[in-house]
């Protein structure tokens, strides 16, 4: 049984990175599902078996280009530096594949309605980033005398927003601002760094 479950999980992320080259290269309209279970070696009722749809896929996509980031230990004390490159780094990661953070911007923005499909998982999304932002803020300002109007909570969905927007505005105008540099410098602000 264990071996099944294994062969399972390996064509799920078979699926999962042919899909990320053909959501990058065509976008979400014009890759087809059954390109991308040809290109990953199975049938289109396999992939669909998977995942469903492939709104489905995208999101299935999302969280495994998000988990390419994350490391694989934490430091003992979690540091505003850590933090700071951490995110920078993972900026840097998403300039790489500038189609896949169009299709992220597209679908976070189509999932502002309030039967998406997506909204829920891309709302959680937010949640995660803007708890590790909030947490550390707080962490900063019980250290340091922060001049800031927002509130932790505040300041860090401010940060979520200006990320999205750096990407969208990066996504109609490539290479005009350095996504990674801004938001390496707007975190080192928020964290009292500078």
């Amino acid at each position: 049984m264990p071996d099944g479950y294994a062969t399972g999980r390996a064509t799920k992320q078979s699926i999962v990175e042919s899909a990320a080259t053909a959501f990058a290269q065509k976008g979400f309209y014009g890759a087809s599902l059954r390109s991308i279970a040809r290109e990953a070696g199975v049938d289109h009722s396999t992939l669909l078996h998977h995942f469903g749809n492939k709104t489905a896929l995208l999101l299935a996509v999302i969280e495994w280009h998000d988990a390419q980031g994350m490391p694989t230990e934490l430091p003992e004390e979690l540091t505003a530096e850590y933090v700071v490159e951490g995110f920078a780094e993972q900026a840097a990661r998403n300039a790489e594949t500038p189609g896949l953070v169009q299709l992220l911007s597209v679908l976070t923005a189509e999932a502002g309605a309030e039967d998406h499909p997506a909204r829920e998982t891309l709302q959680k999304r937010h949640d995660l980033v803007a708890g590790v932002f909030a947490w550390m803020i707080m962490q900063q300002r019980a250290k340091l005398p922060i001049d800031d109007p927002l509130s932790p909570a505040e300041r860090a969905a401010f940060l979520v927003g200006a990320w999205d927007g750096l990407q969208m505005y990066d996504a109609l105008h490539p290479g005009v601002i350095d996504v990674p540099a801004q938001v390496r410098r707007m975190l080192r602000e928020a964290f009292g760094l500078d």
